[in-house]
Parts: C-alpha cells; sequence; structure tokens
C-alpha cells in the first residue's frame, strides 16, 4: 500500500511493497515530475510548496490510472480538498471573469466610500470581484489604487476580508495612504512594515490594530515567515503593487517570495500598467502569484519553452485573458496636453566644448574595440557626454553617479581648462532660459516640477532659484522618515503638493517618475534635458497629466532643446517611440510597454540602442562632419 503524508509542508511518497521503485513508475517519480528519491529509506521527497497541491493532484492520477492502492494521512486529505475547492474556484472564475469583460455593466458600488467612480473603474471593479484573484493591467494613472479600494470596502462589508496587505516600492507607501482619504473621506489604520526587525516584528504582534499595510518587495522577501503568519491570522488580500517588479522568469528573490506568500492569502490581486516590460516570459510570475495552486501558464519551464515561440503567444493571451482587466490610455479621455518646444543656442564657451568633444567622438569611431560589451558601453558613455554638454557642460567635470561615468579627462589643454572654469565663464544656455520660463510661471501663481537626469543639475538649479526655495527629489535624498524625519522625498513632494504658494520641485525621473501623482495641484512640467529612455520619460508625463483634471485643466510640458545637439536626435527619437508606445498602450496585453529599472539606464533593448547611437552619429556628421580633416 502506497502511503502519502504531509510533515512541514513536504510531501513524503512511500510503499511498503516497493511496487512505486521499480524502473517503470520510478520514471514518473523522478524524471517526469521531479521528486526527489531518497534511496536509504526508499521515499519520494516533493519540497516545493508552490507546486504542492497539483504535484500532489498529478501523483494520485498516475496512481489511480496504473491502479495501484494508496491512503492518505489527514494533511493530506485535507490539501485534497482544499484542491478540489480551488480548482472548482479558478473554473468560476474563469468563466466569470471572460463573462464580466463581455458585459459587465458596472452596477456595483462600494458602501463607505466618498469618490465618484468612473464607469470604466466600475467594470474593473466588477471584475476583480467576479474573478477574486485578479490582475489590472490598466494604464497610469487610471485609478488602480481606487478600484481596489473599492473591492476591499465591499468584501470588508460582505464579511469576506479584514485587511490588506500592499507589497509594492516604497515610493507607493504614501499615494495609498493619500488614496483612502480620498476614498473614504477619512485616513484609516495603516502602517508601514519598515524600520529594524524588531520594530517590525512588533508590528506583526499588534496586528490586530491595522487595517491596511504597506511594505516593499525586499521586506516581504525578508519576513516571509512573518507574513505567511500574517496571513494565517487574518482574512487578509495581498496586492502586488508595480507587479513588474516581481517579472523574473528565473528564480529571482523577490518572486520565489511573492509566490510562497501567496498560497496564504485570503484574495490576490497584482497592479502594473507594466505587465510585459521585455516578453511574455515576464506573465509567468505575476499570474501565478494570482493561482499557485492552479497554475494558469503550466510550469516554468515549459513556459518559458511557449515563450520562445511566436506561435504560442495567442494561446498565452488567450489562457490569461479572463484573468486580467486593462484600462487605455483613451479610455481615460484626458484633455489633450500642450507641448511647448523652446529652441536655443548653444552659448559661446558651451558650443567650443560641445564642438571640438563631437569631432574626436567621431575621430575614435573607426578605432575602437569591436568587442560588443566594450563597444556597448563606450557608445554609452559617448552619447551622455553630449546630453551632459547640451544641458551643462560642467557635468563633464564631474563623476556621474546616473550613469557610473568618471569624470572627462584626456582632451587638449584649452578644452579641459574650459570645462574646468566653465561655471566662470556662462550660465548654460537651457538653464537661463529654464529659469526665465519658471519665473513666468510663478508669477502666474503656477507650480511647476523641473526635470532633469543629472544630479549636480539639480543642485545648480537648486541654487540659481534659492530665492522661491525649490523642493528637490533625486537618489541621495531620504526616502521617507523612516531615514530622516525632517528631510526626506515624502516630505518633499507632500509639502510641494500642499503649500499654498506658487513652487517649484526639481527632481530626476529615476527618484520620482513611479507611484507620485502631482496632477491636483501641479499642471506644468518643464525638461532641462532628457535621455533616448522613453519609459522614464512617458512616466514622467503622466506624473502631472491623470484622471482628475478637468476639462479647463490644461498640462502643458515645456521641453529645452539645445540647437544643432543630440538633443534634436532625443527629441525625434522620443517623439517616435512615444508614437509605439502610446499604441502598445492601446493594446489589450502590451508588450514591452514601459521599462524603468536602472539597469537601463538609456533604454530597454540593445536594438533601441544601436539605432539610438546609429541616429546620433548621422545628425553629429550632419552638423560636425566637414570639420573632421585637420584639428
Amino acid at each position: 500500500m502506497v502511503k502519502i503524508t504531509l510533515e512541514k509542508s513536504v510531501l513524503l511518497v512511500e510503499d511498503d511493497e516497493n511496487q512505486i521503485f521499480e524502473w517503470n513508475h520510478r520514471s514518473f517519480f523522478t524524471i517526469l515530475t521531479g521528486y526527489e528519491l531518497n534511496d536509504d529509506s526508499n521515499v519520494y521527497i516533493w519540497n516545493d510548496e508552490n507546486e504542492l497541491s497539483s504535484i500532489l493532484r498529478e501523483t494520485i492520477e498516475y496512481l489511480e490510472d496504473e491502479g495501484i492502492s494508496y491512503e492518505v494521512d489527514e494533511d493530506v486529505a485535507d490539501l485534497i480538498q482544499l484542491s478540489i475547492k480551488e480548482e472548482e474556484a479558478y473554473e468560476e472564475a474563469k468563466e466569470h471573469g471572460a463573462e464580466t469583460l463581455e458585459s459587465s455593466e458596472g452596477k456595483l458600488e462600494p458602501k463607505n466610500w466618498v469618490r465618484q467612480l468612473k464607469p470604466y473603474q466600475k467594470r474593473s471593479l466588477e471584475h476583480l470581484l467576479a474573478v477574486k484573484n485578479s490582475a489590472n493591467f490598466s494604464v497610469p494613472g487610471s485609478g488602480k489604487t481606487t478600484v481596489l479600494y473599492a473591492a476591499f470596502d465591499i468584501l470588508k462589508h460582505d464579511d469576506v476580508l479584514d485587511k490588506l496587505l500592499v507589497i509594492g516600492p516604497r515610493s507607493c507607501f504614501q499615494p495609498w495612504e493619500d488614496e483612502a482619504v480620498e476614498c473614504f473621506g477619512h485616513k484609516i489604520d495603516s502602517v508601514r512594515l519598515t524600520g529594524s526587525k524588531a520594530n517590525r516584528l512588533s508590528i506583526y504582534g499588534q496586528s490586530n490594530d491595522f487595517e491596511l499595510f504597506l511594505c516593499t518587495y525586499q521586506t516581504a522577501t525578508n519576513d516571509i515567515d512573518e507574513i505567511i503568519r500574517l496571513c494565517k491570522r487574518h482574512r487578509i488580500m495581498v496586492v502586488l503593487d508595480e507587479s513588474h517588479y516581481i517579472k523574473r522568469l528565473e528564480s529571482g528573490i523577490w518572486s520565489e517570495a511573492m509566490l510562497k506568500i501567496a498560497p496564504y492569502a485570503k484574495r490576490r490581486a497584482i497592479l502594473t500598467g507594466t505587465p510585459m516590460p521585455n516578453s511574455y516570459e515576464d506573465l509567468w510570475t505575476q499570474i501565478t502569484f494570482l493561482w499557485p495552486g492552479k497554475q494558469v501558464l503550466g510550469d516554468r519551464f515549459t513556459y518559458g519553452y511557449r515563450c520562445k515561440e511566436e506561435a504560442h503567444f495567442e494561446k498565452i493571451s488567450e489562457d490569461v485573458r479572463p484573468f486580467f482587466i486593462r484600462v487605455s490610455k483613451s479610455d481615460l479621455k484626458l484633455p489633450k496636453p500642450n507641448f511647448k518646444r523652446y529652441k536655443c543656442d548653444l552659448k559661446p564657451y558651451q558650443e567650443s566644448i560641445y564642438k571640438a568633444i563631437s569631432i574626436k567622438f567621431l575621430r575614435e569611431l573607426e578605432t575602437q574595440s569591436t568587442e560588443r560589451q566594450y563597444l556597448r558601453e563606450w557608445r554609452r558613455a559617448k552619447m551622455i557626454r553630449l546630453i551632459q554638454i547640451a544641458s551643462n557642460p560642467t557635468l563633464l567635470a564631474k563623476y556621474s553617479e546616473e550613469f557610473d561615468i568618471p569624470a572627462l579627462s584626456g582632451y587638449g589643454k584649452s578644452i579641459s581648462e574650459i570645462i574646468k572654469e566653465y561655471p566662470h565663464y556662462e550660465v548654460p544656455a537651457k538653464f537661463e532660459l529654464g529659469i526665465n520660463i519658471v519665473h513666468k510661471l510663478l508669477r502666474k501663481k503656477e507650480k511647476v516640477v523641473i526635470w532633469t537626469t543629472f544630479i549636480h543639475n539639480i543642485k545648480m538649479l537648486e541654487e540659481l532659484l534659492k530665492g522661491v526655495k525649490p523642493f528637490v527629489v533625486y537618489g541621495a535624498v531620504p526616502r521617507d522618515d523612516s531615514e530622516n524625519i525632517e528631510f526626506n522625498r515624502e516630505q518633499q513632494i507632500k509639502d510641494f503638493k500642499e503649500c499654498e504658494r506658487p513652487a517649484v520641485l526639481i527632481a530626476n525621473p529615476a527618484a520620482c517618475a513611479e507611484s507620485i501623482s502631482l496632477h491636483k495641484t501641479c499642471h506644468h512640467a518643464l525638461y532641462i534635458d532628457r535621455t533616448y529612455n522613453c519609459g522614464q520619460y512617458m512616466q514622467s508625463l503622466d506624473r502631472i497629466h491623470r484622471i482628475g483634471l478637468t476639462a479647463e485643466e490644461i498640462v502643458t510640458y515645456h521641453i529645452l532643446i539645445s540647437n544643432n545637439t543630440i538633443d534634436e536626435t532625443i527629441n525625434r527619437r522620443l517623439e517616435e517611440k512615444r508614437a509605439n508606445m502610446y499604441a502598445l498602450l492601446e493594446d489589450e496585453l502590451p508588450v514591452g510597454s514601459f521599462e524603468i529599472d536602472e539597469e537601463y539606464q538609456m533604454d530597454r533593448s540593445i536594438r533601441e540602442q544601436e539605432l539610438d547611437f546609429k541616429e546620433t552619429i548621422k545628425d553629429l556628421k550632419k552638423v560636425y562632419g566637414g570639420q573632421l580633416p585637420g584639428e
């Protein structure tokens, strides 16, 4: 008789008669399903808790097909019953999800609510409640947090849920807290799982006092056991905000942690406008988190294989379609933003630096190593140098924290001296123009956010605008009051939004492009410089262009472009990419819409980088090609 038992989430399959250890059965257990075999005690062992239900079901089906008798212990019997219920819930969700997508009328309303839901938000709410464990892949600024709160309010009123655990980047904490007030008309009892381990353990111990828990992916990974106990103690919906953070198909630490937590949540939801930053592979962990006991996309290895063939993409989309809803950009019906582009000539010294370095850059093209990684880094560094000069030549004398590039060296003495002493000669053209635009907006009682890629630019602009006391956000500014109670990013953004006077916020997209809404108080954004990274650029655009704008509130982007420089190439390429990305944002299941990971500072793909570089060279040769002969 085969005995199937469960010991501390480890599945054991034993056979006193050793029948299942014969070669024909052994191939099923060890090769086809992946059990470990302990030869000393003749027992098959399954350790992966995430696939426990599916492997148990597969094992029992095999034994029954082979006519082999078996018995299970109480824990396995409970797991079988749970698996049956999960299978029923999955089939029900699949059916209801498809029905909701086809015929949702959006009639559901939360109970304790003050915010007016948009029609497409009501439809998203109905889908989430029908599917139970679902994804919202709507575009940034569509109100995904609002929909989640509405569902939580209904499920709490219906005695299904007690609490909400949101796992996401730290930048999402403040928006979740602020949105609660907008939705319910008051603060809810929330807590951030931050600080030391001892502090977090104290919070877990007082979990009855809180309704909303906010946690980063890093902390959730470190606190897996505590979060599982929290889920066992309460009926919790676990929400992964910006769920593309766990996109990795191959054993990412955060991804594995979320899959371990998933089975213990009463309900699960994922929120992202970026379901597949790179490819279809990015879907597996996210969808598997929603239905850990029923692998919608199959096992990890098989799914990875499917993603290599475009012929499988339609079936993959079909498999996940009932479980997600998506609001496109056009569904938001926002007032069309106004793009103002300001052209300016480089200052004399700035122009001489740009010309000298551009010409040397073109000469070096023929002598570079053909080794791919080296060439890629060399190209990237050269393009960043040109962006720096077109913005502010002083940047050349500084180490670039943003791109890990050292200060420029090895150029002619006169150029090196000019770079070193540049601030004594002139103020960069775009700084003068930008500051002039900012002062005009302030006189009109407007607020404005200034975007620049480079930290040193932020510091220089802060000094030049010290009379208006600008707020600043960049990587070195502490994230929240747990790091610095008096000066931190959250406080800077909060003070900028709440101050009654006209105000300026200076920020770089890497630190402030995600999970932050400025649209209620700020309708102007000024761009000192931009890179080829369209994902970050579009994220920054969305900070002030989101639902909640009235038809009279027109958003204006003020974009500064230095004539005859890489700025013109970047502007053209970004417009091309933005058009392509907006087309993707209208797709039902977009691939490659946004990519904001730090490792991709210039763009998402090597192919895009190479095209950016070719366009840069083409434009450089138009301007300086004739100067190449001679020094």
